[in-house]
């Protein structure tokens, strides 16, 4: 009697099949669709947002005039009729404040905003442009990095207000321990993110003594996520 080898076959047909086909199979749908965006202020004191997009996603941004917020909603697959990545888009303060939202596949992952201002100076005061330009960007993982430039002249320094959880940034002049910096940040789950560029203008600089010379603080600009999604 023959034995008949096509039920055997058959089944190894089968789980070839089906290992090639989970072997093709796309990346988890839950992987983040985002690589990177970063909020920009250039030297002329213009605002813009970049987004890096992992392969295969697309975005789209528009702002809700309601509240001037400017979303960013990133999706999975291919739309030839939008924007691969939101490059170097131009955006503008409302009431002294920029704030952008973003999405993957509808759901909010994330926010960045900033708050910024012209500071105005006083007779006899000096240029309180101690800033450049500067950059907060996220990496994923609650990990963000702060790109900045100040002038010639400038004193930076960083400390920590913990009684506030703001990150402080101090700018004066002074003897410059640098002009270009870098400073990495981790976000605690459980508290927004809040970075104040802490400015030291003169205000007597007809001061006979460095002792007696008296300064105004201002935090500008402040910027920082509120993302806990």
């Amino acid at each position: 009697m023959k034995k008949s080898y096509l039920p055997f076959l058959m089944i190894l047909s089968i789980l070839i099949s089906a290992c090639s086909t989970e072997d093709n199979m796309p990346e988890n749908n839950d992987q983040s669709l985002l690589k990177s965006y970063k909020l920009s202020k250039d030297a002329n004191g213009r605002y813009s947002i970049d987004v890096d997009l992992v392969e295969g996603a697309y975005s789209e941004t528009y702002k809700d005039e309601t509240t001037n917020t400017n979303n960013i909603y990133a999706y999975q697959g291919d739309d030839n009729n939008s924007r691969k990545s939101v490059n170097s888009k131009e955006l503008t303060l409302d009431n002294n404040r920029i704030e952008v939202d973003v999405f993957e596949n509808d759901i909010q992952k994330n926010s960045i905003w900033v708050e910024d201002e012209n500071i105005k100076m006083g007779k006899g005061q000096i240029s309180p442009n101690f800033l450049q330009s500067y950059s907060l960007e996220y990496l994923g993982e609650g990990e963000y990095v702060l790109d900045f430039e100040v002038r010639d002249g400038i004193s930076v320094a960083f400390e920590y207000n913990v009684e506030e959880n703001i990150y402080e940034v101090h700018l004066k002049e002074g003897s410059s321990n640098g002009k270009e910096f870098t400073k990495l940040y981790s976000k605690s789950p459980s508290l927004p993110l809040r970075i104040d560029f802490v400015n030291y203008i003169l205000i007597n600089s007809q001061a006979r003594s460095s002792e007696a010379l008296e300064y105004a603080m201002t935090r500008v600009p402040r910027t920082g996520s509120d993302g806990n999604f």
